[in-house]
């Protein structure tokens, strides 16, 4: 599961997660940060960040994550946050500077950035997740064979190489557990998503 990176321009004069926080605080409305479109996992993830400790920052959507990102190297907006593997080449030359994932732990990829949680932002977690879905009504043979194939590439040595070298490990689990943990996500961001009042798309 890859986190969600916050990462500023280096001529933007805060340091870290509180010097944004503090600044949005004393500016309500005047800063900006580029994500993707909204309801993506790094709008929430800022959202959320938000709710948690009451500031303003004001979204711009991108429909293309990494656009956005130019767009912030280049100086047009101060605060960009994204998934973490369209950061690390950004942030390991100069380009971008890192304030915080929202993982539980550091990143191997940026050892040197702290989580939100050592910034001062209590339980905050947020990462972007990816898995394999069927349409209901898929025979449940054809589930657990489709579930193996897949268990079985991402232990090729070649795949889990590559993924962890994306900072996104390979976290396999069973067609319940997964179940189980979409069904907690969709609960969790529709909260969010209500008490941001953030309108349908």
């Amino acid at each position: 599961m890859p986190p969600n990176v916050i990462a500023v321009h280096p001529s933007v004069p805060f340091k870290t997660i509180k010097d944004l926080i503090g600044y949005a605080k004393a500016n309500p409305g005047k800063l900006s940060y580029a994500a993707s479109t909204p309801g993506t996992s790094p709008h929430l993830t800022m959202e959320l960040l938000k709710l948690r400790m009451k500031f303003d920052i004001v979204h711009i959507g991108y429909k293309n994550a990494s656009q956005g990102t130019s767009d912030v190297i280049a100086g047009q907006l101060p605060v960009n946050i994204t998934n973490i593997p369209f950061l690390v080449a950004p942030i390991q030359a100069g380009q971008l500077r890192a304030l915080g994932v929202a993982s539980a732990k550091r990143q191997p990829l940026l050892p040197d950035v702290p989580t939100m949680q050592e910034t001062g932002v209590p339980d905050f977690e947020v990462n972007s997740w990816y898995g394999v879905c069927a349409p209901a009504g898929t025979p449940a043979a054809l589930l657990d064979k489709l579930h193996a194939d897949i268990l079985a590439a991402m232990r090729v040595p070649e795949v889990e190489r590559r993924l962890n070298e994306l900072g996104m490990p390979p976290e396999p689990t069973t067609r319940e557990e997964f179940d189980k943990f979409i069904r907690g996500e969709i609960a969790r961001w529709a909260q969010v998503i209500r008490d941001a009042k953030i309108p349908k798309q």
